[in-house]
This record gives structure tokens, C-alpha cells and sequence, in this order.
């Protein structure tokens, strides 16, 4: 490996401890810049290594391994405190029981996860070498929770029904367990004992199943020659992260372009260098092959498949990816089924991850970069919508801290927070604590139009970025129909007016849909189920008014993409597009299938891509309406020499 090291001088040595996720990480990367070869001899090396270390180690476990963390008993002393307070306010009617259920389990749950967050800096700092830490946090055997418990505290568990139990376990293992807690512990015990026997045998079945219905699934070709793809765009609110893993390993189905130069051409796989540019010059919509737009069904291309993940090459054929596929849903599942065995039934949702001060000061932030709004218990905070800073300063020490997007911060700008305060919480996805609620009952509106109500109203706090308003009291609300001709593209009218004069089909301005026409067999579908709504309205007196509205919301999107192309059957022998800019991605789409276009040139546009291009300026309402009549004409002038000549 020094070799190896020596021949690529711009690697970066890292001579530092390695955990299970490091070593994933290093043998990704082994495998990107040396190969397979090398990697696996490699591996075996540092295989030999780690036999030979655990030999020479012979860990043993012994009670006073397990070290207890001196913060538990304030921990738990704050927790009941805020439990008491929790409790008074149920008794004087200001929290509901839903809720008081619901906030207990909190308060706990973001109790034990501190204590498991401290739980390793206390072996890090005390004792490094104990056999605990060591087996644990190497991945070698056992978890962080299973640890947690250990030395920790249990904290909730859940019943036979699965519901979460109020009182926790405050005890761990090494101090031992009181007869009411042992209790509590029996029930998630047991059950872990009964799903062990139960669910192996159905999770086995189940990856059987699942390799039997796709083992015929074979690697038989480079090229299926399908020009479908699945449309990817990295403007349609899509994470940057989310883009880069759906990209890498795919083979894009069409040219991409930037402007008029083409950046990446038609069954090229995609790296990270390609997605970078991808990110950075905002591409239009990128069209991927995938499994799903193969054009076999009892087999697959290598291009519709991509890169393998075992060796970032494209797959070789004659794999059997079917196969790799069954087995690799199957396995997740044997130990999916078992979660409850591993843990003991102890409850591991997840909660809002608490940030607390690592000592006394003063705070500061930018209050501009936060919003005023209420957690979802009531209690005031700020909301920032991007990274915020907060400093801490005590006596000439400055703390810095990254509080993330979409997060609560708990405390004033300027305010003295004290040690271990909390001061914000991170939210950690949509809360996974489901209970019965009252049901919210939808009024549906019979009429479109600017809504206006009697009362003051405030945003609903758990509606960050959602048109979800709370009305305090009793109100009013009616709403203002009508609409607002200062508003009505004229070009739009222009457009369909001609089209409906020579009973032609036609697009409105950026109502393009992406594959439109080379994903023909999707907007084929599209347009019978559109068809099929138009009939349904007929009856539309005769339905309930939540299904009425939800029928005219589906018509009304429909009839907005698809309402002037609603009869047609077949792809066009002819495309005439308005704006060339606008509807550039018409124009590929009419290219790649080889459907003749006229164009309107501006000065702005390649007269080149189009077969028939008419300079003009397509901003003018006159240009345009007089260019679209002279084609009416010709239309109308050429069906009618058409039938008499017939």
C-alpha cells in the first residue's frame, strides 16, 4: 500500500483511528482510485491486521467496566421537574391529555438521548481503552443504545400494543432495576423472545418470494435503443444531495444542453464531475435511463441499468441483477423484523434533538435571520429559515454554535443562559409520535376566487412553509369571485384562437409538458383519463362536494396542460412553435423524433434547430396575430385545394 501511496502523491494520508463507517469510506475510495485488484489484497492485509490485534488485545468484560455518567441525577432531577410542571398545567385544564401524553414522552425521550450523547464523551475522556467503548463504538459487538442501557438509563419502553408507557425506566443495568421497573422491562422482553421464533421464518420467506419472481432478470444486451426517460430537474426543489444520488451510475436518455451547446450527449453514464455541472449551470429537465424504461420486460439493458455499485463500472452482462435485487431487499428485512429483540422493546422514535449551552454567558445572534412563531406545544421561540450562528461569550471565552435550517431557538437575543440550558431544539423531520386525535373536518369552497375573513388570524406554527392559517375566535369568510382581465396572456388567446380556427391542437405558453411527445405513451394515458374526467363532470350535481371539488380540481389541471390537445390520437406530422426561447424544450423533443417545426426567429434564437424559420419579433401581440393569420390562411387555402383535387 505504500507503494500505491507513493505512486499517487495526491492522496491524503490519514493516520487516525477508524471506525466501522470510516472503513465503508475507505474502501470506496480504494476502489475508485486503485481498482478491485488492489483493493482486495488490501483488504486481506488489513483483515490479517485486525485478527492479529483482537488476538494480541483478549478483551474481557468485567462489572466495573461499565461506567456510570456523573450527569445522570441532574438530568433526571430537571426532567421530573419539568414532568411536575407538565402535570399542574394538565390539572388546571391548559394542556389537553393528548398533549400532556405526548410532551411527557418528550421531555423523556430527549433526556435519554443526552445521556447517550454524553455516554460517549464520558469513556472518550475517563477511560479511552475500556473494553466497552471499544467493542461498541468499533461496530466489533454491540450498539450505542444497547450500551446506553447498560450504563445509561432504560427510559421508555412500549406495551404489548405497542403504544409508549408515561413512566420511565430511570435505572440502568449496572445499577439495577426496582420491581415496578423490571416489570415495565418484562413486557418489551418477551416480546423480543416471541419475534425472534415468529418473524425469521417470515422474513426468509419473504426474500425467497421475492428472488423467485425476478431471477429470470438478466443483463442480455448493451442497448435496448429506447429513447424514453425518466425527467430529473434539479429546480423542482429537489436537495443537492438527493440530486447527486440520483444521478451517479445513470445513462442520460437525451443531449443536455446548456443554451445552444451541448454539455453532455445521449448514453453518456453520469459521474460526479458531469452532476457538478449539472448543479452549476442549472440545466434544463435531464432525461435518465432506468430499469423502468427498458424496453424489454423479461430482461435489461446494460444502459438502462447503469453502473454497478460493486465496481462503479457500467454492469456486466450476463449479471444476474434480479437476483441481487431480491436478496438485497430480503436481507434488510431479517433484521428489520428483529428491531424489537436488539433493543429490549425500548422506544427509539425519533424527537426534536436538543442544543444546550456548554456553559454560563450571554447569547448572541442576527435576529434578522430568524422569525418569531411557537414550538407545537404553545411556548414562544424564533424560527430561522437558514444556518444561524449563535455565539455565547463568558468572561473573554467565545462559543460558537451551527444551529441548522428549520430549527427553534428557545431563547432571546442578548438573554444569560446558563450551563446546559437548553437554547435550541433541531428538528428532526416530521414527528414520529402518532396518537388519536380529533379528526379536522375540510370545508370544501364551491366557488374560486381572493378569500377574506372578519377576524385577525395567525400562521400555523406547524405549517412552516404551508397557507394554514388559525382563526382565535368565531369568524366570517367569504370569498371574492371574478376574474381580472389585466392578467390574460393575449398571446395565449392568440394561439388557441388560430388552432381552433383550422381545428388544429395546440399548447399554451410554458404549458409544455417535458416528454410530451417522446414519452408519448404516458400523455396518451394522461389523455384518457382526462377524457374520462370530462364525462364524470357531467354527473358532477350528483356527487358529494368533497369528491365534486376534488374532480373540478383535477379537470381544471388537466385543462390547463392538456386542454387543447385533449383529442389527439398520434404524434403530429407538423409543430408550429411560437417562441423559440421559451419552448425549447418542445423543440428538442420535435428534433429527437424527427417532426418537421416552423419557428418564430427572434433576434435572440439559432434559425438553424427549426426546418422552416420566420423571422419576427415574438414579444409584439401584432407580429405574432399577424404571422398566425397568414398560417390560418395557408391552412385553410391548402385543405381546400386538397379536397377539390381529390
Amino acid at each position: 500500500m505504500e507503494v500505491l501511496m507513493a505512486e499517487r502523491p495526491d492522496l491524503v494520508f490519514h493516520n487516525k483511528v477508524i471506525d466501522g463507517t470510516a472503513m465503508k469510506r475507505l474502501i470506496s475510495r480504494l476502489i475508485d482510485h486503485f481498482g478491485m485488484a488492489y483493493t482486495s489484497h488490501i483488504l486481506d492485509q488489513v483483515k490479517t491486521l485486525g485478527f492479529r490485534q483482537a488476538t494480541a488485545t483478549s478483551i474481557s468484560l468485567g462489572i466495573d467496566d461499565l461506567l456510570t455518567i456523573p450527569s445522570k441525577g441532574w438530568l433526571v432531577q430537571d426532567a421530573e421537574q419539568q414532568s411536575l410542571i407538565l402535570e399542574k398545567h394538565h390539572h388546571y385544564g391548559n394542556v389537553h391529555a393528548v398533549e400532556k401524553l405526548r410532551q411527557s414522552i418528550e421531555i423523556w425521550y430527549a433526556t435519554s438521548e443526552y445521556l447517550r450523547q454524553e455516554m460517549h464523551l464520558n469513556f472518550r475522556m475517563t477511560d479511552p481503552s475500556n473494553p466497552v467503548h471499544i467493542m461498541s463504538f468499533s461496530g466489533a459487538r454491540g450498539n450505542a443504545s444497547q450500551v446506553h442501557q447498560l450504563v445509561g438509563m432504560r427510559g421508555l419502553m412500549s406495551d404489548p400494543q405497542g403504544q409508549m408507557i408515561d413512566l420511565p425506566i430511570q435505572s440502568n443495568l449496572r445499577e439495577g432495576l426496582s420491581l415496578t421497573e423490571y416489570i415495565i422491562s418484562c413486557y418489551g422482553a418477551r416480546k423480543g423472545v416471541v419475534d425472534t421464533a415468529v418473524r425469521t421464518s417470515d422474513a426468509g420467506y419473504l426474500t425467497r418470494r421475492l428472488v423467485e419472481v425476478v431471477q429470470h432478470i438478466v443483463v442480455r444486451r448493451t442497448d435496448c435503443g429506447t429513447i424514453r426517460g425518466i425527467s430529473v430537474s434539479p429546480q423542482n426543489g429537489m436537495t443537492e444531495k438527493m440530486l447527486i444520488q440520483t444521478l451517479i451510475g445513470r445513462v442520460l436518455a437525451d443531449d443536455v444542453y446548456m443554451g445552444l451547446r451541448c454539455i453532455a450527449a445521449r448514453n453518456q453514464d453520469i459521474g460526479i464531475g458531469l452532476v457538478n455541472r449539472f448543479i452549476t449551470f442549472q440545466a434544463q429537465p435531464i432525461y435518465i435511463r432506468t430499469p423502468f424504461t427498458c424496453r424489454s420486460t423479461s430482461w435489461i439493458c446494460r444502459l438502462c441499468y447503469g453502473r454497478s455499485p460493486t465496481h462503479g463500472d457500467l454492469v456486466e452482462l450476463g449479471e444476474a441483477v434480479g437476483i441481487i435485487a431480491g436478496q438485497s431487499i430480503g436481507e434488510p428485512g431479517t433484521q428489520l423484523t428483529l428491531r424489537t429483540f436488539h433493543t429490549g422493546g425500548v422506544f427509539t422514535g425519533g424527537t426534536a434533538e436538543q442544543v444546550r449551552a456548554p456553559f454560563n454567558g450571554k447569547i448572541q445572534f442576527n435576529e434578522d435571520l430568524v422569525h418569531p412563531t411557537r414550538t407545537r406545544h404553545g411556548h414562544p421561540a424564533f424560527l430561522c429559515y437558514i444556518d444561524l450562528y449563535v455565539t455565547i461569550e463568558s468572561q473573554g471565552i467565545i462559543h460558537s454554535v451551527n444551529i441548522p435550517p428549520k430549527s427553534f431557538l428557545l431563547v432571546q437575543n442578548g438573554q444569560y443562559v446558563e450551563s446546559e440550558q437548553v437554547i435550541a431544539e433541531i428538528r428532526a423531520g416530521t414527528s414520529t409520535l402518532n396518537f388519536k386525535e380529533r379528526v379536522r373536518k375540510h370545508i370544501y369552497s364551491d366557488s374560486e376566487g381572493e378569500m377574506h375573513w372578519s377576524t385577525d388570524v395567525y400562521h400555523a406554527p406547524e405549517y412552516t412553509y404551508g397557507n394554514v392559517h388559525l382563526l382565535p375566535k368565531t369568524s366570517h369568510l367569504w370569498i371574492l369571485s371574478g376574474t381580472r382581465a389585466d392578467l390574460i396572456d393575449k398571446a395565449a388567446d392568440s394561439v388557441a384562437a388560430a388552432a381552433i380556427k383550422v381545428r388544429c391542437h395546440y399548447v399554451n405558453k410554458k404549458k409544455w409538458l417535458g416528454g410530451m411527445l417522446t414519452n408519448w405513451s404516458t400523455t396518451e394515458t394522461r389523455l384518457h383519463k382526462f377524457r374520462d374526467l370530462r364525462v364524470e363532470a357531467g354527473k358532477l350535481k350528483r356527487l358529494p362536494k368533497r369528491d365534486a371539488a376534488m374532480l373540478k380540481r383535477q379537470l381544471s389541471h388537466l385543462q390547463t396542460y392538456l386542454g387543447g390537445i385533449k383529442y389527439m390520437t398520434e404524434l403530429p406530422d407538423i409543430v408550429i412553435i411560437v417562441d423559440q426561447q421559451e419552448e425549447y424544450t418542445a423543440l428538442r423533443e420535435c428534433i429527437t423524433l424527427g417532426i418537421p417545426t416552423i419557428c418564430l426567429i427572434d433576434t435572440n434564437c439559432d434559425p438553424d434547430l427549426a426546418d422552416i424559420s420566420i423571422p419576427a419579433n415574438d414579444d409584439a401581440i401584432a407580429s405574432i396575430r399577424l404571422i398566425l393569420n397568414k398560417l390560418v390562411s395557408a391552412i385553410c387555402e391548402g385543405r381546400s385545394s386538397y379536397i377539390r383535387n381529390r
